[in-house]
């Protein structure tokens, strides 16, 4: 299945609902680490996640749920300002937390 990449933008609120969409995007099959070939999962910058879905729109749909989920979870609306998905085929990346595949 092909893999992607999102990268987004919440508006800032107090409280702040990062975590809480964090949680949702894990629900929703995306995540913010990736293993490098060396078998260390890598943490990927701020609002940036990786997943693996059948095509981009399903890749698309994941993302908006788990918008639509964050604000069901705090009954509140949760505004995404700006969102990219694209495909990931090659990519290169380094990060300064990592920690071994297992």
């Amino acid at each position: 299945m092909p893999k992607f990449i999102a990268t987004y933008d919440l508006e800032e609120t107090t409280p702040s609902p990062h975590s809480t969409f964090l949680d949702q995007a894990a629900e929703n099959g995306w995540q913010p680490w990736i293993l490098g070939s060396n078998d260390n999962w890598y943490r990927l910058p701020n609002t940036t996640l990786i997943g693996t879905f059948a095509d981009r729109k399903s890749a698309v749909a994941a993302l908006k749920k788990t918008k639509a989920d964050t604000q069901a979870v705090l009954g509140r609306t949760v505004t995404m300002v700006k969102w990219i998905v694209s495909d990931r085929g090659g990519s290169s990346f380094d990060s300064d937390e990592r920690q071994p595949k297992d």
